[in-house]
């Protein structure tokens, strides 16, 4: 007698042929399933950080307001120093002509303490030694991107890669650039300098007596009460047009133009009574960032940013009294007059 295969089954015989696909059904319901390969994401790096973790990284957004309180006393001065841009020696040379004194001055800045000039490095640290109040520029917060990027997703990355990212445009921000002085600044500076930098708001309040004024870096928008301005829009307005606030000069009308008309139609309010400042109040604004339209002393807004890094002055504003205290800076940009008014 013949044998049987063994694959051959016991209903199988010559007059009933094998269905192959049949048979594939049946043996494969009996199979566990197995899930198709998945494609890597791509990766980059020591730490094979995803290429998609480094162009999405977002830094942690700024404070939009802090309101200010003395210590004790109020201080016999406000100190208010336009834009500084590294700017050290020139920094330290004011605040000699102003015969500042620890304890009796409180020194507040308009921020851009860094970039363009020579030593912003040593800007921070001697704002950091003298207490001063700061809001954040536009310049200080590309700094503060860089540096939490590089403690973050940017840490496992080598030198050689982050070039092939500037490159690419791989990089997470779009005003991202190794070639510029904000990388370099970012890495220089110390954990306390950039958690120190990082507190910075975009809008701060001043205490009594001086609870009308207002400091921003750029410009504020009139139709809005100050808790609800955009902190970004705070770093960089020149101008208000038709879609906003923008950083340009040529679009729309100069933001303290109507500031100044909004503030015409309010009452001006007393120094030391509670503000709800979700609501729109009469407030005088000292700012910077403009320099393309030089000093703007203005009875409702003082503009302080001199071109000090252009080779203009840095220049101070005085509370109370209302003067203005100047040294002259060297050009440390090389820039003029006609390359500001193109610079956001």
């Amino acid at each position: 007698m013949q044998a049987r295969s063994a694959l051959a089954p016991d209903s199988v015989d010559s007059a009933h042929p094998i269905d192959p696909a049949a048979m594939q059904q049946a043996v494969d319901a009996h199979l566990p399933s197995v899930a198709p390969p998945q494609q890597e994401p791509q990766t980059i790096g020591r730490l094979k950080v995803r290429a998609a973790e480094v162009k999405d990284f977002r830094a942690e957004p700024p404070t939009l307001f802090e309101k200010k309180t003395f210590a004790g006393t109020a201080p016999k001065r406000l100190l208010f120093i336009g834009d500084i841009h590294g700017s050290v020696k020139e920094l330290n040379l004011l605040l000699c002509k102003l015969k500042f004194k620890r304890g009796e001055d409180q020194v507040v800045l308009v921020g851009d303490l860094v970039a363009k000039g020579p030593e912003s490095v040593a800007v921070v640290r001697r704002a950091r030694q003298i207490n001063a109040w700061v809001v954040r520029g536009n310049h200080d917060d590309r700094v503060i991107r860089w540096r939490e990027f590089l403690d973050g997703p940017g840490k496992a990355l080598s030198q050689t890669e982050l070039k092939d990212l500037d490159k690419s445009k791989g990089l997470p921000y779009d005003d991202f650039k190794l070639s510029g002085d904000h990388y370099k600044i970012a890495r220089d500076l110390s954990p306390d300098d950039i958690t120190w930098m990082k507190a910075f708001p975009t809008i701060m309040s001043l205490p009594s007596p001086f609870s009308e004024w207002v400091v921003v870096h750029g410009g504020l928008d009139a139709s809005k009460p100050l808790l609800k301005q955009d902190a970004e829009d705070v770093m960089v307005t020149r101008n208000i047009a038709s879609g906003g606030p923008t950083s340009s000069r040529d679009e729309g009308q100069a933001w303290f133009e109507l500031w100044a008309d909004k503030m015409k139609g309010l009452s001006q309010g007393n120094s030391t009574g509670e503000v709800n400042f979700n609501e729109l109040h009469y407030n005088k604004i000292i700012y910077g960032h403009d320099a393309g339209r030089n000093l703007q002393l203005h009875p409702l807004t003082k503009g302080l940013d001199s071109r000090c890094v252009y080779g203009g002055q840095l220049t101070a504003f005085i509370l109370p009294g209302e003067n203005t205290v100047s040294v002259t800076c060297p050009n440390y940009d090389g820039g003029d007059a006609a390359k500001d008014r193109r610079r956001r």
